[in-house]
């Protein structure tokens, strides 16, 4: 007589323990972890532009508030600093001019009248608002 064997069923994938352990890890991290404020609300620029190592950094030419011209640490004529520019690495890129706040706008373009007269035609002038 031939018995059948019976049918093995695999039984169906239990994903609630995989489920639970995702839970818990989310409501571990939500607790472990901190929510705090940025840090980079309580940094203030540089007051003295410059100072401020990311327009230095540029290479532009910096007029201070007294509308004396800086290039990198340096007080440089605009003529000199034009000339530097030509022969660095940004030689075909715009030539770009960071100047202070306080500055008035009479010197602001001085500066630029002169730079102009040098040969300088392709002019970005770096601005930042205010507040920041």
């Amino acid at each position: 007589m031939r018995l059948k064997l019976p049918v093995r069923r695999t039984p169906p994938e239990n994903t609630i323990p995989l489920i639970n352990v995702v839970f818990l890890m989310l409501i571990f991290f939500l607790f472990a972890g901190t929510i705090a404020r940025d840090d980079a609300r309580r940094v203030e620029p540089p007051a003295d532009i410059t100072e401020d190592e990311n327009i230095r950094s540029t290479g532009a030419l910096i007029i201070d508030r007294d509308g004396h011209t800086h290039a990198q640490d340096a007080e440089i004529s605009v003529e000199a600093w034009l000339e530097a520019a030509r022969t660095g690495d940004a030689a075909d890129g715009p030539l770009k001019v960071a100047a202070d706040g306080d500055l008035p706008a009479d010197k602001l373009e001085e500066v630029l009248a002169t730079l102009s007269k040098a040969g300088g035609t392709n002019v970005v002038l770096i601005t930042r608002k205010s507040g920041q």
